[in-house]
């Protein structure tokens, strides 16, 4: 028999006298009984005897084979190892746990009660080879696996292979190499190992597969987000609303839409600038074809183009309208950028953290360090050609095995984006042509754009767009290069526009960043309508304005001190009229000229922070000078500050944190007019003081109170709050006077405040979620904590205890969701989800998120919240529209301790427990019992007779329940409670009871009590 063949309970052969004499270890003398007397019945008719007495001995071993076979020659109290039983294990997979599963375990074999669901575990953490629905991404030709195919496979019996769950590091430890589906069982532990066919794994590389797909079992979904804005002063108020949404209709398409609805009144500006404006921007239906290409209709703006869904066109001198129409192009959402300079995958399958070493030959390559999981080699630095590299694995400096597997590496420039282009036509449509003109107007104007960017050379990127109307043509061209030189990265870019209406334009700009912060930015543009002279808008073109900006800034480190030096200058030629053509409206600009002139502005600062004590110290200086344009008025002046600040985190169970500031600072002014006139000059000194608190445990909740005030008989306090929890970030600032301001001593308040939050319409329901942190086409990661775990552990552990009253369990209300369970890390954010509830988090369509469900235990008071399956990391990829749900299943756990007798006083040794899947009581009756419910009563099973057993709680030590004695009496079977009855385990332990292996079973028993 295997050295593993009792689960490891017992470590030492039995011995104990034969029954009768004669007869072989390890059968039991009623049998041999029975078989003697059979024999004495037939000797008359011995003609026959021997073709009756193998038809005898074939028909009693097909009865009693199983049960032989597996409680023959094994003492009381562990029949049931012998026979197997149903145990709840770990089950890991590549490293990481797929939950708690019901496994019945023999001797020597395994096998999965639930194969189904552990199928659906292993597809929600990777997409194996499998046939599936078109897919943007074309499928590999490797080997594939159905799902049915899997459960077959996870469905038959298998070896425990305990042999290899090696407790010390060892060659050929806790690894199988298979074509099928095997099994390591670690019984010390609890675990079951997986190991699927590695040809049934999708191929990975360091950073996953060129390009990405839809995280499996994400399903079409209608997801939106909307931010709700206010600001009151004392003449005006503004109240907007924006929304961006986005629906699902496959894996590979999407209907997408952004609008706006806003309400505002200006006491100083037009009766037009006030009112109630509503428009929708965007509405479109966008398809992708393939991974690398798209076709989108509808209303459309340019802000798909400026990202990765449409080829990242940087536009900013082209004019790129608003219009209605269709544009097909080329995409890089689906692009796996870290992949592109890699060679042939190098994958390595991991049960424990190890380390890799790869060989060519006697040749080092490189060597890592990884966790358990599918893990592949950076293989950037490796050589180019193609050759065989020997992999060995080392799990605490000890080789465990070495693997082979072929490479290629191909040269040449990997990390290039190739060609990217869109063509673009339909009719414009212009946000206001003119002041009086009716909102969102569609304007008869036919208009056609494309673009087109490539990668020259390393580094080098070339972009042209051009764009067509009616009235002109536009050329805009673009050229970028970057690159990281021993002493930092240098970013430049440069783009010049040239139109047929005598538009001319050009911008430059450049970046180094290396310890020393530098960028230089420049923008220059000019229309026809800059000629003095002429009107604000170009009669054949667009208006692009009349103006020149130049930013230039300089961060250097000076020993424990920081320096940063800024310029600033604007310049404005002629006149225009605001807000125009841009497609938006600016309440405070609409219906005024802009003044022609020179704004110039030089700054300069020094600062320092530095710990004395428990008190953090930030010191400050610095000099600037401005001057404005369309008013002859110089700024210059400086000032000095200091401010002194505490944090106080949360600790010992005080959930709320502060934060206490004090600073003080002195301000040099002096404004004059340019000729030398003087308008006012002098120093001031501000004080000001700010405490915040925060909370954050279920949700981030904070409130701060900021006093300021001079010596010139000035000051303002205001009071700000703010919550970012699961239903939507909110925030809100009250702002007031304290003293007199201004000539006649007024005073002023004001208001602003806003909400951001999202909302999924989906086949799971409604649910509010949080604000998103971007402005992309939403798609959204949920997380579902189910309270009860699926329908075939539901047989296994909750049918046990199901029936109120006779089943033994306190009030359904236990069944209320209420603590939370587990949260969910994504994208930045952490969300914590009850138990029997679900939450949303919205995410950027088309990007890579990396996530976690981690177990959260807050609000349980007498019992454990646990989760049973689902929790680990997750890796997503979502396009707009589409919804993941990672559901975890949890639930309640009440711990009882106690003793149970019988009628007669005596201890129920050895009796089964039939309420809840426990181990059989001990000699003392003592019974120890985890149920997902309150337990009232308790139902057992000993000596084939079912007992009904008080549950009576004396005392509670944290969540451990101490009983008092529990008295059993008498039920019949057929007065068990339904749901008892309904489950195979049940029915298998009554089954065994009533068998003549189960009784004999009981005669020993019975024996063994007497004496």
């Amino acid at each position: 028999m295997p050295g593993d063949a009792f689960g490891g309970v017992i470590r030492m052969p039995f011995n104990y006298p034969r029954e009768t004499a004669g007869t072989p270890v390890g059968v039991p003398a009623a049998v041999n009984r029975s078989i003697m007397l059979t024999l004495r019945h037939v000797r008359p008719i011995c003609l026959i005897c021997p073709l009756w007495l193998l038809w005898l001995i074939a028909g009693q071993s097909a009865v009693w084979a199983r049960t032989m076979s597996s409680v023959s020659g094994v003492p009381p109290g562990f029949e049931d190892i012998a026979r197997g039983q149903v145990e709840h294990l770990d089950i890991r997979w590549l490293g990481r746990s797929l939950g708690i599963f019901p496994v019945f375990v023999r001797p020597d074999e395994v096998h999965l009660e639930t194969p189904e669901a552990v199928v659906r575990a292993i597809g929600a953490r990777m997409a194996l080879r499998e046939q599936r629905a078109p897919s943007p991404v074309p499928a590999s030709d490797a080997a594939t696996v159905t799902p049915q195919q899997l459960v077959e496979a996870l469905a038959r019996p298998m070896p425990r292979n305990g042999h290899l769950a090696c407790h010390d590091v060892g060659t050929g430890c806790r690894y199988l190499d298979t074509d099928s589906a095997d099994v390591i069982f670690d019984e010390s532990s609890g675990v079951l190992e997986l190991f699927l066919s590695k040809a049934w794994l999708p191929s990975q590389d360091v950073a996953g597969p060129a390009f990405h797909t839809n995280s499996p079992g994400s399903e079409n979904a209608l997801i939106h987000t909307q931010i709700v804005n206010a600001a009151t002063s004392e003449r005006y108020r503004n109240l907007t609303l924006l929304g961006n949404g986005a629906l699902g209709i496959s894996p590979a398409s999407y209907a997408g839409f952004t609008w706006s609805l806003v309400h505002s009144r200006d006491a100083n500006a037009s009766r037009r600038a006030s009112g109630t404006q509503g428009r929708i921007d965007s509405l479109y239906y966008r398809h992708d074809l393939g991974a690398a290409h798209y076709v989108q209709s509808g209303r459309m703006d340019q802000r798909n183009l400026s990202s990765a869904q449409g080829g990242s066109f940087g536009f900013v001198l082209l004019p790129m309208h608003r219009f209605d129409g269709a544009r097909v192009g080329t995409s890089q959402a689906y692009r796996n950028e870290a992949n592109a300079t890699q060679g042939s995958p190098l994958t390595v399958l991991l049960t424990r953290e190890a380390r890799v070493d790869v060989y060519r030959g006697n040749e080092l390559l490189g060597s890592a360090y990884f966790p358990a999981g599918v893990q592949s080699f950076d293989t950037r630095y490796f050589p180019e050609g193609s050759y065989l590299v020997s992999l060995r694995i080392f799990e605490g400096d000890t080789l465990v095995r070495t693997e082979s597997a072929p490479f290629t590496k191909v040269g040449g420039d990997g990390a290039g984006q190739g060609t990217q282009w869109f063509v673009q036509a339909g009719r414009a449509v212009d946000r206001q042509r003119d002041i009086g003109a009716p909102d969102n107007v569609r304007s008869s104007r036919l208009t056609m754009q494309s673009g087109v960017r490539t990668s020259v050379s390393a580094g080098l990127t070339i972009t042209s767009g051009m764009a067509w109307s009616s009235q002109a043509f536009y050329n805009e061209t673009q050229a970028g290069w970057q690159h990281a030189f021993a002493a930092g990265r240098l970013v430049t870019s440069a783009a010049v526009l040239l139109g047929s209406d005598g538009a001319r334009g050009n911008t430059q700009s450049i970046s180094f960043a290396n310890g020393v912060g530098l960028t230089l930015y420049r923008y220059q543009m000019r229309d026809a309508s800059c000629r003095r002279g002429t009107s604000g808008v170009s009669e054949t073109g667009a208006s692009f304005g009349c103006h020149e900006l130049v930013n230039a800034s300089l961060s250097v480190p000076l020993g424990p001190w920081q320096a940063v030096a800024g310029y600033g200058e604007n310049r404005s030629y002629g006149s225009r009229r605001a807000a125009r053509d841009n497609g938006y409206d600016d309440p405070w600009l609409s219906g005024r000229d802009v003044q022609a002139g020179v704004s110039r502005t030089l700054q300069t600062t020094l600062s320092r922070s530095f710990r004395w004590r428990r008190l953090m110290i930030h010191a400050r200086g610095g000099a600037y000078h401005r001057r404005h344009a369309g008013v002859a008025l110089r700024d210059t002046g400086g000032f000095v500050s200091v401010s002194l600040s505490r944090h106080r985190p949360a600790a010992g169970g005080r959930g709320m944190s502060t934060y206490s500031s004090a600073s003080t600072e002195v301000r040099m002014d002096d404004v004059g007019r340019g000729g030398g006139g003087g308008v006012g000059h002098g120093a001031r000194t501000d004080y000001g003081v700010s405490h915040a608190m925060t909370w954050d445990d279920t949700s981030r909740r904070e409130l701060s109170l900021n006093l300021n005030a001079n010596e010139r008989g000035m000051g303002t306090a205001n009071v700000r709050g703010a919550v970012d929890g699961r239903y939507g970030d909110a925030h809100v600032a009250l702002s007031r006077t304290l003293f007199g301001v201004g000539e006649g001593g007024e005073t002023r308040s004001s208001y602003v405040g806003g909400y951001a939050s999202s909302l999924v319409v989906a086949r799971q329901g409604v649910r509010v979620g949080p604000a998103m942190l971007s402005g992309e086409p939403p798609a959204g990661v949920a997380l579902a904590v189910d309270s009860t775990v699926d329908a075939a552990i539901d047989s296994a552990i909750e049918a046990a205890v199901e029936d109120v009253g006779d089943a033994g369990l306190a009030d359904s209300e236990d069944r209320a969701s209420g603590e939370i369970a587990a949260t969910l890390h994504v994208d930045g954010r952490s969300l914590p989800v009850a138990l029997g509830s679900w939450a949303l988090a919205p995410v950027g369509g088309y990007r890579a998120l990396k996530g976690e469900v981690s177990e959260t235990r807050h609000g349980a008071v007498d019992h454990t919240v646990g989760l049973i399956r689902g929790a680990g990391q997750y890796d997503d990829f979502l396009t707009p529209g589409r919804l993941k749900i990672h559901r975890v299943v949890a639930d309640r756990t009440y711990t009882y301790v106690g003793r149970a007798v019988g009628p007669d006083g005596l201890a129920m040794d050895n009796a089964r427990v039939l309420s809840a899947v426990a181990p059989p009581l001990d000699a003392q009756g003592t019974f120890m019992i985890e149920s997902p419910r309150r337990l009232t009563h308790l139902y057992l099973l000993i000596d084939a007779q079912p007992m009904r057993c008080d549950i009576r709680v004396a005392q509670r030590q944290d969540v451990v329940h101490l009983t008092e004695v529990s008295h059993c009496t008498h039920v019949a079977q057929h007065a068990l409670p339904a749901s008892l009855l309904s489950q195979s385990r049940v029915q298998r332990l009554l089954g065994e009871a009533g068998s003549p292996a189960g009784r004999q079973v009981t005669l020993r028993r019975s024996d063994a009590r007497t004496y």
